[in-house]
């Protein structure tokens, strides 16, 4: 499945890029339990270079560097969340240590993954610029890599506790749950990450 895993993986063409997507969501869909799944995302973030994880940092950062102020000083301390959601992800797969047991929610577990492939290459065409860009296909998919291990495996959201959202509303948390400003209001957007966080609807908004 990962025979090209040396080179940079934004040098794949597209129709690589699409088979190394097509088959990662099919063997996921396949997934039963935490450990099965862990394992099929962590094979496939492993044919993430250095230098892809550069390309997604500098997507990242101009991403911020485009927001105004004060609204900009105030999520920058977020901005590189899914990096280290990567990275954390990465220190328990490489030596081995991931959650056990069956993942908790099947169903939703499929539902997230289905339509992935199609999600990935939407709104992509010919681009003049050699460089990746923010919309690459495997971009996308990285993004849904990480978070799926977040939100199905790890039990996390998609947020992180604490993040502003636009007009001052943040993530919250208290005892054991954590409330979302926004978590109901993405419902009509089928791969929102929203539709499949176990962060709870924030009744205050």
């Amino acid at each position: 499945m990962y025979s090209n895993q040396f080179m940079d993986i934004f040098s794949r063409s597209a129709s690589s890029s699409r088979l190394f997507i097509e088959e990662t969501v099919t063997a996921l869909l396949s997934a039963e339990t935490n450990q099965a799944a862990a394992e099929i995302i962590g094979r496939a973030l492993s044919a993430y270079t250095v230098f892809d994880l550069q390309y997604i940092g500098g997507h990242l950062k101009r991403e911020v560097d485009r927001l105004p102020d004060p609204y900009r000083r105030m999520y920058k301390p977020f901005c590189m969340d899914l990096l280290d959601q990567y990275h954390e992800f990465m220190q328990d797969y490489r030596p081995g240590i991931v959650c056990s047991g069956p993942l908790s929610d099947l169903d939703l577990w499929k539902k997230y993954w289905v339509d992935v492939p199609e999600y990935c290459f939407l709104d992509v065409g010919p681009s003049k610029n050699s460089l990746p860009t923010q919309n690459h296909p495997l971009s996308k998919f990285f993004y849904r890599l990480v978070f799926a291990y977040v939100m199905f495996v790890k039990g996390g959201c998609g947020h992180p506790v604490g993040m502003p959202f636009p007009g001052g509303l943040r993530i919250r948390q208290v005892a054991d749950i954590v409330y979302c400003p926004i978590r109901d209001r993405e419902k009509d957007l089928p791969q929102a990450l929203c539709n499949y966080c176990p962060a709870k609807q924030d009744p205050d908004y």
